[in-house]
């Protein structure tokens, strides 16, 4: 299991995740879950590929049925976290 499911069922604790995909490309891991928290499923995509002094470029994409999101950014590893867990907590309301 990757990373990145990992970190969900560790932060979200009603959730229940499935890898779908998982790969490496060269230095940037992409994993593809389904998630299904409340009742409802969505989609996540996340991609992360290491960059200079601890600094990561990132993109998430969560897709439901009523919503989507896609953000990105170039985080260091604790700040990426964070907004992961804020754009996911707020995908969760939502449903």
């Amino acid at each position: 299991m990757g990373e990145f499911t990992e970190m969900l069922k560790r932060e979200f604790g009603g959730l229940e995740a499935r890898e779908i995909y998982s790969t490496k490309l060269g230095n940037r891991s992409v994993e593809i879950l389904e998630v299904k928290a409340k009742g409802s499923r969505f989609l996540v995509m996340f991609q992360d590929e290491p960059k200079k002094h601890d600094i990561h470029r990132w993109s998430l994409i969560i897709t439901s049925a009523n919503n989507s999101r896609t953000i990105q950014g170039m985080d260091k590893l604790d700040t990426l976290k964070m907004r992961i867990k804020e754009n996911v907590r707020a995908i969760i309301e939502g449903l």
